[in-house]
């Protein structure tokens, strides 16, 4: 892979990061903050319940 060019896990990391969604208090959350200063998984559940 060239200098260049970002692999698709760091394109979707970069799209993320300035989305905010709610966490399990219903508090704003930005999604970048949560892998800041470490590795962070995201899973999205479609359906709970």
């Amino acid at each position: 892979m060239s200098r260049n060019r970002q692999s698709p896990d760091r394109l979707a990391a970069e799209r993320l990061r300035d989305i905010d969604v709610l966490d399990v208090d219903g508090r704003s959350v930005r999604l970048g903050g949560l892998w800041h200063e470490r590795p962070a998984v995201l899973v999205f559940v479609r359906h709970y319940g």
